[in-house]
């Protein structure tokens, strides 16, 4: 069952690292398109929009097709679509292609979590969920800092068909591994009224969204701020990268090992406290390269586990509707995201990197907030059920 599980886990690293080479490669873009690294910023936007619309539409659309040619398929696109990056003449078709390639992301990280979840007795959800999301946080310890030392050294260009490829690999092992004729509930009209019928479902989806556009209002610009702040050369960048992705992945471990124990929210929300603190504590990196590898590990250590915690959460509220609560907690991170690419580069082309860490961590305190309303929301609902 691990095999099928760590199929999963790939895919998600190569959709992953897809998303997040840009924001490492931002000063190379920047340089060679001849743009701003706002513009830049965009292209991480209107990649995350993409994902945020289109998401919840193609769960309900692909519901009825099995998981094997779906996540397969998904994957190919993205490989495709990174090619045609990698031959971008221009700013402006980069922007299109980075488009297309969202909507393999989108097919991909909520089912392939809607999928581990089929995969697994109930009681082992958490833990397959977090596994699964161990993509993401590997993508970060090995592909986000990788990205940015290689799109450094031997262009963005080759970097992109790298990813193209990567992505081509898992398609074929994913297809090899996931069996065939595992299906979703279907979702129709009835089950998306049940879904937003649900105060408390869409309250901790929301939470998701809140806390992503605190965190990506950092990470988005997170290279224009190590060069700002301590003057970061390519390879200190990827250093910080990497120690942010190394602890994100301890982070992720830990949490999927626990949540079906001490319970999902209260992982969700040890890992928002770690990226807060993080955050408000930024201020006091200027000049000092130890203590901005110390803050970096403790962002790294909730920027994760928060993920696959949310997911879980949702298929413990609401179990039948799994594949879309999924499919819009997906969006809900690609819409924090591209809020947080969005302000971010406003006050970037404004003020400079100098509050960016300030809106963030504001933004992941009121994440922290409405988790809570949300749980005694869900709890409330479940007295009432029962009685």
């Amino acid at each position: 069952m691990k095999r099928k599980l760590w199929s999963l886990t790939l895919g998600n690293f190569a959709i992953g690292t897809g998303a997040m080479i840009v924001p490492g490669m931002l000063n190379e873009l920047s340089a060679d398109l001849a743009v701003s690294p706002a513009a830049i910023g965009v292209i991480i936007s209107a990649f995350a929009l993409t994902i945020c619309v289109c998401g919840p539409f193609l769960a309900g659309w692909t519901s009825a097709i099995e998981r094997r040619k779906l996540l397969t398929a998904a994957l190919v696109l993205y490989a495709l679509t990174h090619f045609l990056a990698a031959l971008s003449p221009g700013y402006g078709m980069l922007l299109a292609v980075r488009i297309a390639t969202a909507i393999g992301a989108a097919l991909f990280t909520s089912q392939a979590a809607a999928t581990a979840s089929l995969l697994v007795p109930a009681q082992q959800r958490g833990k397959a969920i977090g596994l699964v999301f161990l993509g993401w946080s590997i993508s970060a310890v090995i592909g986000m800092p990788v990205g940015a030392y290689l799109g450094a050294h031997l262009g963005w260009r080759p970097t992109m068909a790298i990813v193209g490829a990567l992505s081509a690999l898992f398609a074929a092992w994913v297809w090899t591994q996931i069996p065939g004729r595992l299906y979703v509930a279907k979702m129709d009209r009835v089950a998306w009224k049940s879904l937003f019928s649900n105060p408390a479902l869409l309250l901790a989806i929301s939470v998701t969204a809140i806390q992503a556009a605190g965190m990506f209002t950092v990470t988005t610009y997170l290279a224009l701020m190590l060069k700002d702040f301590i003057g970061a050369t390519p390879p200190m960048i990827s250093l910080v990268f990497a120690a942010f992705g190394l602890t994100g992945v301890v982070g992720n471990i830990i949490g999927s090992r626990v949540m079906d124990r001490v319970g999902t929210a209260r992982v969700g929300m040890i890992s928002m406290a770690c990226m807060a603190l993080a955050m408000a504590l930024w201020p006091f990196t200027r000049g000092s390269l130890p203590i901005t590898l110390a803050l970096a590990l403790l962002f790294g250590a909730g920027g994760f586990a928060v993920n696959s915690s949310q997911q879980a959460r949702l298929i413990d509220l609401a179990p039948q509707l799994a594949s879309a609560s999924i499919a819009l907690n997906s969006s809900a991170i690609y819409l924090g995201q591209a809020f947080g690419a969005l302000s971010g580069g406003a006050l970037v082309a404004t003020r400079g990197t100098a509050e960016l860490s300030l809106v963030g961590s504001a933004l992941m305190v009121v994440a922290m907030a409405v988790s809570r309303v949300a749980s005694g929301m869900a709890l409330r609902r479940a007295a009432v059920k029962t009685a």
